[in-house]
Formats: structure tokens, sequence, C-alpha cells
């Protein structure tokens, strides 16, 4: 993880006074499950810089923590679920910008993230933690809902602004808390670290066609195959010329064999023939592509010629 204090111009706000301006960024959309001062049953705390009991009766001991550090992230993700890869329709699809987020000495305050596509920032966003664990839980906030054209490409989330709970708090002898820490840290943090160069791929839906020239053809006869490829725009479904698609065919119960990778033409079209023998079943296949149109892979619908 490098680390870097200092301030830091975000586009949707000047974090220059840490906490209160970073709390004033939080959407109202951003409705959390209640985190407490400190957890009931009592936590020990991880990698803080803890004080010597402070002594008084045996059985009223206290302890004073002092927290040094600063949240670490990892996974982060813009994805529409677990998957780091999307698949957005016309329609548009929910996007979610979300990271992995541990301060296992107080807890997380804030998490700030930048996220970017195609190497573009985009924006920086305050998440919010969606559990009631400010120890080590998935930060989370909504990017709205997104169509292809604007939606697709590769996302990153290339940096971060985090702040810790407390910079000291007081335990008793069972590690839960003594009094109300009296405020809350401001010490916030810009950070990044090698989960910048994690991707997530949002891409187009696709559709491919896929028609024969005849379902029963005398043997030795040629059929023809026709597949129309398209890709999700905001406005609907139109060709995708230009692409890559592969022919497969399976002669009885055998098993798929490619024959050929075919471009599509400015109409999205591919054709291939071949000579029957015996029955055989053909489709057509397009890999995703993570780069130019971010198109997702699709296989269409089998069809089968027989002998007449």
């Amino acid at each position: 993880m490098f680390k870097t204090r200092r301030r830091t111009a975000i586009a949707i706000t000047t974090l220059a006074t840490a906490v209160s301006t970073l709390a004033l960024a939080i959407p109202a959309e951003a409705v959390v499950p209640a985190t407490p001062i400190w957890p009931t049953a009592g936590r020990v705390p991880i990698g803080c810089n803890d004080s010597v009991p402070i002594s008084g009766v045996a059985s009223a001991w206290l302890y004073t923590f002092t927290d040094a550090g600063s949240p670490t992230i990892s996974t982060p993700r813009i994805s529409a679920g677990a998957s780091p890869v999307t698949i957005v329709p016309p329609a548009g699809t929910a996007l979610t910008l979300s990271a992995q987020i541990d301060e296992r000495c107080s807890g997380t305050q804030v998490a700030l993230l930048y996220y970017a596509r195609n190497r573009v920032i985009q924006n920086a966003v305050v998440l919010a933690n969606t559990t009631s664990d400010a120890f080590s839980s998935r930060w989370a906030i909504s990017l709205g809902t997104l169509q292809p054209d604007n939606a697709v490409g590769a996302w990153t989330a290339p940096s971060a602004f985090t702040l810790r709970r407390y910079d000291t708090f007081t335990l008793d002898q069972d590690f839960k808390i003594s009094t109300t820490p009296s405020s809350t840290s401001a010490s916030a943090t810009n950070i990044t670290g090698p989960w910048a160069l994690t991707k997530s791929y949002v891409l187009r839906a696709m559709t491919l066609s896929n028609s024969l020239s005849g379902t029963k053809v005398a043997k030795g006869k040629t059929v023809k195959a026709t597949a129309v490829l398209k890709m999700a725009t905001n406005a609907g479904y139109v060709a995708d010329a230009s692409d890559k698609v592969v022919v497969q065919t399976k002669v009885g119960s055998g098993k798929w064999v490619s024959n050929a990778t075919l471009t599509t033409t400015a109409s999205g079209v591919v054709t291939y023939s071949f000579v029957l023998s015996t029955t055989t079943s053909v489709r057509f296949v397009h890999a995703q592509v993570l780069s130019g149109k971010f198109t997702s892979s699709i296989i269409s619908a089998v069809k089968t010629v027989t002998k007449a």
C-alpha cells in the first residue's frame, strides 16, 4: 500500500477539511445498518498502538489504544453483482461500485473512491458500509442504471480517500467500550495500491441468429448456414460489423468442431456452406471482447440438417 498525506481536489467536492466535508458528500440513498461505537460483546482491537493497562482496582483496569493506521482497500468492483463481468442490454443495468475495506484497530469512518472507465476518471463518490461491521466489510454505492453506450468498458478504482474512526479510545478489562470517544479522527489519507489495477468489465449484450438453407437435404448437396450478429446500444440492438464469429459443426452425436472464423459484414451477417454427408448440426459462437466495442460472448441456437 502506498500512502501520501495531502489535500486532494475531488470532482464532486473539495476534501480539504476532512471529516465534516466528507460527511456532507454522503449521498442520500446511502442508507446503511447502524454501526455501534464498539461491539457490545467486546472486541480485542488488532494493529493498534496500545498502552500499558491503567491499573486501579484489580477487576476494573482500562486499556487506552492509539490508532495511527488508515483503512486498506482490496477487490474494488464496478458491476451488477459478484462477477467482475457485467452484460448490459439496451435498457441498461444498475451498476454498483464496491470494495472490501479493512481497518481492524478502530474501524473505518469514511471511504471515498475515484472510479475510471477506460482510463478516464469519471467521478469520486463516498461509499457506504453495507454491514454494521466497521472493521472488515464490503462498502458500496449505486452508480445508477447505465445504458450500453454510457457503460461498456474496463472500469477501475485508481485511488481512494479513507478515514479511520478514532485516534484514541479506551476499553475496559473485557475489551468493551469504557467511555464514548470524545471525537472521531480527522486524519484522512489519500491511498492507492495494486488494487488500482483490478479491472471490472461492462460488456454489450449480444444476439446471434442461426438459419439453414434447408433442414432436409440430399446427401452430397450444399447446405448454407447464415448468422446475424447484433450488439446492444442505447437505441436497441444493431448490426455488429467487422466482428469475429466461429462456425462449429457436429456430425451425428459427435463433438463440436470449429470449422472457420468468419468476419461479419456491415449488416452483421456471416455465411458458411458445407456439403452434407450425414446428419449435421450447426451453431455459431462469438467470444467476448474485452476492448474496442466490449461485446459479450454468445452462442447461437443449434440447427440440424438431415439427409432427405
